[in-house]
């Protein structure tokens, strides 16, 4: 990858780093459109069904945390992976076969966003940005 901010076609990386920010960019890019387009796909369905309720603002607030997400903030990666978790745990808790299957799926979201060497690399170049 080329940095944005100087007017030279010098990469800033060596082409296996620049591959790396690459495949974590994809990682993470997925993570969060997965998060995003649940969240979306709730908020449709309480309207649909006549709940009212927060779901937009929750929304609201999990596009924002997404947003640091994608721009490198520690913080946001750090409550993002809470979020997960403490999602995960409450599906697992619920005792059902098919929420169980539904709660493996944030933990392995959390685990991508903290152990993924490319989404470490990622987040070290969106950090500079």
């Amino acid at each position: 990858m080329t940095d944005r901010f100087l007017d030279t076609d010098t990469p800033a990386e060596s082409p296996a780093e620049a591959a790396a920010i690459r495949n974590g960019w994809t990682v993470t890019t997925l993570i969060l459109g997965a998060l995003l387009l649940t969240s979306l796909a709730g908020v449709l369905a309480a309207l649909f069904s006549g709940q009212g309720g927060g779901g937009q603002i929750r929304l609201l607030l999990e596009a924002a945390l997404c947003w640091n997400v994608y721009r490198g903030r520690g913080w946001a990666r750090a409550l993002l992976v809470l979020l997960l978790i403490v999602n995960a745990a409450l599906l697992l808790s619920a005792g059902n076969p098919f929420s169980t299957v539904l709660g493996v799926v944030p933990l392995l979201g959390a685990a991508a966003l903290c152990f993924v060497p490319q989404v470490n690399a990622y987040f070290r170049y969106a950090s500079k940005m």
